[in-house]
């Protein structure tokens, strides 16, 4: 997966880069009548190029890992909520003891990912990073 960005910010051996968020109709803005406005973010990324300050660069992680975190943040805890809704279901055979079973399970799950998002990688596998300075 790539993206084109901005460094707004360096932070060691890393840089807060700002992106524009694609939207599902293609940023064709100059064309279309929407009325959206093109949105942006910002993200960390491991800036193995050197770039500095207002440099566009190109973002780079590796398709694989991004399916593979896709899956994990989405996919995932859906599958514990269901899972434990069925198990709590089948234990008690009451809905009201299965629905909180599924509601904490999902919000046991996203608080996890939230303290897990906080820890220092160790590996840049997972990070996105600046592969090329564009200008």
């Amino acid at each position: 997966m790539e993206q084109i960005g901005e460094i707004v910010e360096l932070r060691g051996r890393s840089a807060v880069v700002r992106i524009k968020r694609a939207s599902a109709c293609g940023e064709n803005c100059a064309q279309c009548e929407g009325g959206c406005k093109p949105t942006s973010r910002t993200i960390n990324a491991v800036n193995k190029a050197n770039a500095q300050v207002g440099d566009m660069v190109k973002l780079e992680m590796n398709s694989a890992m991004f399916m593979l975190l896709a899956f994990v943040g989405y996919i995932l805890p859906i599958i514990a909520a269901i899972g434990a809704y069925f198990i709590a279901d089948s234990l008690t055979d009451n809905t009201v003891i299965a629905d909180a079973a599924l509601i904490f399970t999902l919000i046991g799950v996203l608080v996890l990912f939230y303290i897990i998002d906080k820890f220092p990688r160790k590996t840049s596998r997972f990070s996105t990073q600046i592969v090329k300075i564009i200008k």
